[in-house]
């Protein structure tokens, strides 16, 4: 298919990768900053513009890759009659870019992606469409790129999103929080990073309920009070303490 996108950040540079390796064509990108746009349409062989004005009017699809704070001004700016129009954002419902086009979809990257990683990992799509015409041209350029694909409303879209939330921006938080105690008492963050690892070899085999350890668990509670007086000088990581700790006992005591 002959594709434009909108957007020049992580989820354009990924799929624009990913689209014109598997065959497809970007004719075009477009961005606000014209050095990002040409620096991408550089790598796909596309024109680039910082002008909706000059959007190419030739498409199949046009990709909305954007912030999902960009999308009402898209909404208000951008008239593409019946041209198939898709957004990639994961707690934005379909309904937010109506105004473009009668025909439009969501194409939702359910990843953690940047696009200074060359090698992406495996990419689940999940795609909602205004009708079945395109939903069945969403399926044909999602399934060239992804083999895992699932059709889910906005509503469904949103709580996955909030999963993903939980799952990798909190624990990646987590993590960044412990190497900064490290380097504050002088540790070797290193040695954490074997049990970071091994925490997600696990997930791939057990259910993450199965597999919980971990003072708050067994409510060791003279553990957890050294624990705590190790940060009582850092209210917000003490925060963070209690409530993971209260989580955990709760979850296994209900």
């Amino acid at each position: 298919m002959n594709i434009v996108i909108i957007g020049a950040g992580n989820i354009a540079h990924c799929f624009g990768t990913s689209l014109k390796i598997n065959g497809h064509q970007i004719l075009q990108v477009i961005s606000r900053k014209k050095e990002n746009a040409q620096a991408l349409a550089e790598t796909l062989h596309a024109s680039a513009s910082d002008d909706l004005l000059d959007i190419n009017m030739e498409a199949d699809i046009y990709i909305l890759a954007v912030s999902d704070a960009a999308l009402p001004e898209l909404n208000e700016e951008l008239r593409l009659g019946k041209r198939i129009v898709l957004h990639t954002a994961g707690a934005v419902s379909l309904d937010a870019i109506k105004r473009i086009s009668t025909h439009t979809g969501v194409m939702y990257p359910l990843q953690s992606i940047r696009k200074e990683v060359k090698n992406h990992p495996a990419i689940p799509l999940l795609l909602e469409a205004s009708n079945d015409e395109v939903m069945r041209r969403l399926q044909s350029i999602a399934q060239s790129i992804s083999s895992q694909i699932a059709i889910v409303g906005s509503e469904q879209r949103l709580q996955l999103h909030l999963g993903a939330v939980f799952c990798n921006n909190f624990t990646n938080h987590l993590i960044a929080r412990a190497k900064q105690f490290c380097e504050q008492k002088g540790l070797d963050f290193t040695l954490l990073q074997p049990i970071i690892r091994e925490t997600f070899d696990r997930l791939e085999k057990f259910a993450p309920e199965n597999v919980q350890t971990g003072p708050a668990m067994r409510k060791d509670e003279a553990t957890m009070s050294k624990h705590m007086a190790l940060i009582q000088d850092q209210p917000h990581l003490a925060d963070i303490y209690r409530v993971m700790s209260d989580s955990i006992y709760d979850f296994y005591n209900a």
